[in-house]
């Protein structure tokens, strides 16, 4: 399980030290490696193998002649990639994911229970501002789900 919120900082090389909790997980359940793809929220996420498969199952399940379906199927698959970690408990981050994301430098680490998200710190600010404002909405839809 994924939990807290880290700073870290991707190098020149476009490496990022993953968390040592983090680490710890994905070096006993994941064989040390992560998939990354892009997040509708202009962050990165980073799934664990098993939950990649999951989520893959999951999405074998959706109607793929919706157009929205599809779309969301290109962006969310056509982005991912494969991400050892190295020696150091580091991963590599292509170029167009960093782009996307706008992460580069200074950036954080974030637990969401079965993955990690990696965010522009300002945008991570930006997204949380709008959680805060709109909180009253948000605990009505989850009190409609039973949370």
């Amino acid at each position: 399980m994924f939990l807290g919120k880290y700073q870290h900082t991707i190098d020149a090389k476009g490496r990022l030290s993953i968390p040592v909790k983090f680490r710890e997980f994905l070096n006993a359940y994941s064989n040390a490696t992560v998939i990354i793809t892009t997040d509708l929220d202009r962050c990165l996420a980073a799934y664990p193998l098993q939950e990649w498969n999951v989520m893959t199952e999951k999405a074998k399940k959706l109607p793929t002649m919706d157009k929205g379906v599809k779309n969301f199927l290109r962006f969310f698959y056509s982005r991912a990639t494969e991400c050892p970690l190295d020696k150091q408990g580091r991963i590599l981050l292509p170029p167009p994911l960093r782009e996307y994301a706008q992460v580069n430098g200074d950036v954080l680490v974030v637990g969401i229970e079965n993955r990690f998200e990696i965010w522009n710190p300002q945008k991570w600010q930006e997204n949380e501002a709008l959680v805060t404002e709109n909180s009253e909405r948000i605990q009505e839809a989850l009190a409609s789900l039973g949370m």
